[in-house]
């Protein structure tokens, strides 16, 4: 079943919306670069699988360099 491009936008800003208020309730603030990681993700500019190769060889960088 495919979902409409509105109504997968709606679904992915409540989910970001819920895992941000989460991380805040937690003390953890989202850096710009997450926010702008998450705009792109709810407009779908980029996808769930895309955000997780970045981070992670983000933090594969830092653990090397």
């Amino acid at each position: 079943m495919q979902i409409k491009s509105s109504a997968l936008t709606q679904v992915r800003r409540r989910n970001v919306a819920n895992a941000v208020a989460s991380g805040r309730i937690e003390g953890i603030v989202p850096t710009k670069e997450l926010e702008q990681n998450l705009s792109d993700y709810v407009s779908g500019k980029k996808n769930i699988t895309e955000l997780l190769e970045e981070t992670k060889q983000r933090y594969v960088t830092l653990r090397r360099g």
